[in-house]
């Protein structure tokens, strides 16, 4: 059944329409297709969207912050931390098996007062873990045991801070256990050898790390997962090889790292009980290495370490504001350690000296160990260390080239994911066959709508039109609408001169309604052919932008993986939304207000999307029955491309969390079924445009639902049309009558 705007909304929009501002001679010279330029009330517009998430996000923090302070005793700590590391393990995902670690040892190092066993073991089968283990030369095993994961630098376990740091507690009766982390040192998982280094770094500098996390980590997201569950598996099982290990004192056992190994240290700590001690210094990995989501933040991660010793180290060469933001998050931590009576068992300190694991960092981590693993305090001469030559990184290298995936080959992080998106692939075609197909329709759409974290709620809308331009056939109307409270959607709508309602259409490209050709090419004859258009710049894009103008493809990884649609996409998932749930409720708006416009004829309302855009006017569409038919051009296909390509082109905003454990493209294809659905040129994971048999595999079962319709030439797959071509087609979207409308939902 057709939506109906509410009679508040519906007078809103009269009173909106008697009120137009039409700029008056000799005001401000504007520019014709820009809506927010020379508006002070808009001058925010580029930061609207980021704003709008950091709100969210401080409202989410505010929460957990007061519950963690309104736990009175020790039973309300324990049942919070068995709900919070609950959360955490779903915001993980689900472990694989434990599977044998078959062990190697590739070398041995004998130095002063220590030894380096070069090591490689198996966290999974097949995905090779190298490295270090050092060794104290004196004194009777078993030895208390430290694991240290290594933060974000590109050399991994050689890095020569992690080399002190094993050196200085192996001199000192502790084994110590430095590994690569998945996308550095020895593992990276893009290593080119023809290059010699990673393909996606585009400068070769050892920050290449987070493009390696972020890139594959937005494809684990996908499925389900995150890069922080391979980090935290590869952490538990090297563990599990510590306990495996005869001279390592199982009852002993702590952890402690910088930067990323730092945040590495809290998860862990977080996650598995064995560790007695937890020592984070310079704690805050990237983006895909932290699983906060709703309900779960940063801070009660560190809470599900109480009451175990907790050591939390900063240093004065980090931003003061973090170092500050942080001391306070530990003190809301430190309240459970007062609760319980055991205060003395957690300790922020300052360390002088640069980020990282400096000297001054060793000596306070070992006063720590010492004293809860031993009960004692050691002595200043004890805390001296001379300076020692460190190795070179051939001579602790693990595998024989260095590089796991010359030498050893095996598993990638986007290996094992794609292994998962098939068998979800799998798990999706048992449900779609035992579904029942009275209910299938509104059980997608639900699965749908829940995953991407959208609100069908009402939307104010309350649109103003800022100004009037006369084009000649057409008039030019620029308008701003409401999908919430905080966000405005900037749009130009053209009026046919025509008399009579017209169809409509509602266009969005990923590029922003404004791009160079699309108002030539297809907005202006769009118009001149009588149909009213509304082109919008869902939050985010075109002008509300942060990087505006931007291409449609970044030019290098780095942009890609650290860009503002990067950014909204984590924060998105922190308060449980999904960029594209929220861009799509945007072009609903649209959808809302054309309906209340006198001059549309409601029951002929169109949606079009370019490139990204195609994605959300497909699950508008999807969503809502009002879209009588649909356009997608230069679209992704299917999420599925994603998991199958080790390479791909596609910005993070367009993903959220499971997506592929719910549901794929075509699905949507089924849910707008029999409607009519365009796919022009529809591209695979690397923007590269499909034959249309391939498409037709991908789309097999929702053109069956069209067939099964009688609607068989409804559903089009058309590639190589060129951009005339695309705009015939557009308007003859439009010319069909209104019996395409489907009024059945």
């Amino acid at each position: 059944m057709r939506h109906r705007l509410g009679i508040g909304l519906m007078l809103a929009f009269a009173g909106a329409i008697l009120a137009q501002e039409v700029t008056p001679p000799g005001g401000p010279s504007l520019p014709d297709w820009n809506v927010l330029y020379g508006r002070k009330e808009f001058t925010d517009a580029q930061s609207m969207f980021s704003g709008y998430l950091r709100k969210l996000l401080q409202k989410e923090q505010q929460q957990r912050s007061k519950a963690i302070a309104g736990l009175s005793s020790a039973e309300e700590i324990r049942q919070y931390q068995r709900e919070a590391r609950a959360r955490l393990r779903a915001a993980l995902g689900d472990f694989p098996a434990r599977t044998p670690l078959n062990p190697r040892t590739a070398g041995i190092l004998e130095r002063d007062g220590y030894k380096v066993e070069k090591v490689v073991f198996e966290s999974r089968p097949r995905y090779y873990v190298t490295a270090n283990v050092y060794v104290p030369a004196k004194g009777s095993p078993p030895y208390p045991a430290v694991l240290a994961p290594v933060g974000h630098w590109g050399m991994g376990k050689t890095f020569e801070e992690y080399q002190r740091l094993g050196i200085y507690l192996a001199r000192r009766g502790y084994i110590v256990l430095v590994y690569d982390v998945p996308g550095q040192g020895e593992r990276r998982q893009y290593f080119n050898p023809i290059l010699g280094r990673s393909l996606i770094d585009p400068g070769g500098s050892h920050w290449f790390v987070t493009l390696e996390h972020g890139y594959a980590g937005a494809q684990a997201i996908l499925t389900g997962g995150n890069y922080a569950s391979y980090l935290v598996w590869d952490g538990i099982r090297a563990l599990d090889y510590l306990t495996e290990r005869a001279d390592v004192d199982k009852e002993r056992l702590a952890c402690t790292g910088t930067s990323g190994g730092g945040l590495q240290a809290e998860l862990l700590s977080a996650i598995d009980e064995r560790i007695k001690i937890s020592i984070p210094v310079c704690y805050g990995g990237c983006n895909p290495d932290n699983p906060a989501r709703p309900g779960l933040s940063i801070t009660d991660i560190d809470a599900l370490i109480a009451p175990r010793p907790l050591l939390m180290i900063e240093a004065t060469g980090d931003p003061r504001p973090g170092v500050m933001a942080k001391q306070e998050r530990h003190q809301e931590v430190t309240h459970l350690y007062q609760v319980t009576g055991q205060s003395e068992k957690t300790r922020f300190i300052i360390v002088d000296g640069p980020h990282g694991y400096v000297p001054g960092m060793h000596q306070a981590a070992y006063s720590w160990l010492s004293r809860w693993f031993f009960g004692k305090n050691v002595s200043a001469e004890s805390l001296a260390e001379p300076v020692t030559a460190v190795e070179p990184a051939e001579n602790l290298n693990s595998t024989p080239a260095g590089e796991v995936a010359t030498s050893l080959g095996g598993e990638t992080v986007f290996s094992l994911n794609r292994a998962h998106a098939h068998r979800l692939a799998a798990d999706r075609s048992k449900r779609a066959a035992a579904a029942d197909s009275t209910r299938w329709r509104s059980s997608l759409t639900e699965r749908i709508q829940t995953s991407i974290g959208f609100d069908p709620g009402p939307r104010p809308l309350t649109p103003r039109t800022l100004e009037s331009i006369d084009q000649g056939s057409f008039v030019l109307e620029k308008v701003i609408y409401y999908s919430e409270p905080e966000i405005y959607v900037p749009a130009v709508l053209l009026l046919p001169k025509k008399q009579g309602p017209r169809p409509a259409a509602v266009f969005v490209s990923e590029d922003g309604k404004a791009v160079q050709g699309l108002l030539d090419d297809y907005l202006r004859p769009m118009a001149e052919a009588g149909y009213v258009v509304i082109s919008i710049d869902p939050r985010g894009m075109g002008e509300t932008d942060p990087e505006a103008p931007r291409s449609s493809k970044p030019t290098d990884f780095k942009k890609f993986v650290h860009d503002s649609e990067s950014g909204f996409f984590y924060d998105s998932m922190r308060v449980g939304k999904t960029v594209s749930g929220m861009r799509t409720r945007d072009v609903l708006g649209a959808v809302d207000y054309l309906a209340a416009r006198p001059e549309v004829d409601a029951s002929r309302i169109a949606a079009i999307g370019h490139g990204m855009g195609g994605l959300v006017v497909l699950y508008a569409a999807a969503f809502d029955g009002r879209i009588r038919s649909v356009a997608a051009t230069g679209t992704l296909a299917s999420y599925s491309s994603i998991a199958d390509s080790e390479i791909y082109t596609h910005r993070f905003s367009s993903f959220g969390p499971g997506f592929l454990r719910d549901f794929d493209l075509p699905d949507l294809a089924a849910l707008i079924a029999p409607r009519t659905l365009l796919l022009q040129n529809p591209v695979d994971a690397q923007h590269r445009v499909l034959a249309p048999e391939t498409v037709q595999r991908t789309y097999r079962s929702a053109a069956g639902i069209y067939e099964a319709a009688g609607q068989r030439d409804r559903f089009r797959i058309i590639d190589g049309a060129t951009t005339a071509s695309i705009a015939r087609r557009y308007a003859a979207l439009l010319a069909e009558g209104p019996e395409h409308a489907n009024r059945g939902r």
